[in-house]
């Protein structure tokens, strides 16, 4: 319970208490038929009627000429004005400044019931408006965080999706540098192959050109080589060291 609320239920309990104690003193003044007068500070007693007022009088004096008179059910003593205002018939007590009302027990305790009671209805609207304004703020809370969990949610999915996009997206560029670097070894080969072949041709053609020298130079006598078959080599090996490549 929040220190608010504790707060009201406090005063509330008090109140109670004091509305059963005032209730019960109430009910002993109706069954002992106690027709003792009692003042009440800020206060008048407006009766059915109006019996007479006094002039220069003082509480006490005034409390006197309401015991004395049968017909008195209650008076107003004027602390401005020193005058006492005798009243017969039911009354009520009403708030006035710098009066004091005169009033039987009974009435007394009845006006203190109701005005008890009306506190413990104001407070009652103030815990209620209190735990209603607690109960809006719970409800818009919980209301955030569920928005929130659909959040992180939708987010979780999102991540979940990108997360096997990601994963393929690298299969495919492991896939893609392999068959990159299988290219590179195949071109590389066939470089080097190239490059022997073409060495090989270079011997040839090397050979060709010294041994139809020596041919013209000293004559019959020696092996000849067909000219047309170095050619037809050379050409072979380029062709296939092209072809490849």
């Amino acid at each position: 319970m929040s220190s608010q609320m504790e707060l009201l239920s406090n005063k509330f309990n008090s109140l109670i208490t004091q509305y059963q104690d005032t209730y019960q003193q109430f009910l002993n003044t109706i069954n002992s038929n106690n027709d003792t007068l009692t003042t009440v500070s800020n206060s008048s007693f407006i009766g059915k009627r109006n019996i007479n007022t006094i002039k220069s009088s003082s509480v006490d004096n005034c409390m006197s000429s309401c015991t004395s008179n049968a017909s008195c059910s209650g008076a107003t003593f004027d602390n401005n004005l020193n005058t006492c205002t005798l009243s017969s018939g039911r009354g009520n007590i009403i708030n006035s400044k710098n009066k004091i009302a005169i009033v039987k027990q009974a009435l007394y305790y009845s006006n203190q019931l109701r005005q008890i009671n009306n506190k413990l209805l104001s407070l009652n609207n103030s815990m209620m408006q209190y735990a209603n304004s607690n109960m809006n703020n719970y409800l818009e809370t919980q209301k955030m965080n569920d928005e929130k969990a659909k959040i992180l949610q939708n987010n979780y999915r999102t991540l979940e999706q990108e997360r096997g996009q990601i994963g393929e997206m690298i299969r495919q560029y492991e896939t893609l540098n392999s068959a990159y670097e299988n290219g590179n070894i195949n071109v590389t080969s066939n470089y080097y192959l190239y490059i022997v072949y073409l060495f090989i041709a270079i011997v040839l053609v090397f050979l060709f050109i010294r041994t139809n020298t020596s041919i013209n130079q000293v004559g019959g006598g020696h092996m000849k080589v067909s000219p047309l078959l170095l050619i037809f080599l050379s050409v072979i090996i380029i062709l296939n060291a092209y072809l490849k490549n």
